[in-house]
């Protein structure tokens, strides 16, 4: 009887009585292994990319974010020798911060980017 009801119920509220679990998420084992493995190179610090950061906005933004030691930040620029002497005069720890090259009106340029970075994320010590 009560398996009947179950099902009624379920019938008469169609799917929409499980729209709540379509925003749940199933860990499978592999995905289980490459968090471990990025969380054994980073430990608990976020990874983060920030734009423009040889100056202006995105220059306070790096600076705020490694200031918490919370981040790891890599800088996406155009100018890596211009990032370089910025990160030197501001001090950024250069454990926590990376310098990548990329410009951001190129989409090839840009995939290159997102290479490098998945590159970077699997090399991480």
């Amino acid at each position: 009887v009560k398996l009947t009801l179950v099902v009624s119920l379920m019938a008469m509220t169609g799917s929409s009585a499980f729209q709540f679990m379509s925003n749940w998420k199933v860990n499978n084992p592999q995905d289980a292994g490459k968090e471990a493995e990025i969380k054994a190179r980073f430990g608990d610090k976020k990874l983060v990319v920030v734009t423009g950061t040889s100056s202006g906005l995105g220059r306070k933004t790096a600076q705020a974010l490694l200031r918490t030691g919370q981040y790891h930040v890599v800088g996406a620029v155009r100018d890596l020798d211009k990032m370089e002497a910025v990160a030197e005069i501001d001090g950024f720890n250069t454990e926590h911060f990376t310098p990548m090259q990329v410009e951001l009106n190129d989409f090839g340029s840009v995939r290159q980017f997102c290479d490098d970075l998945k590159e970077f994320k699997k090399s991480k010590p």
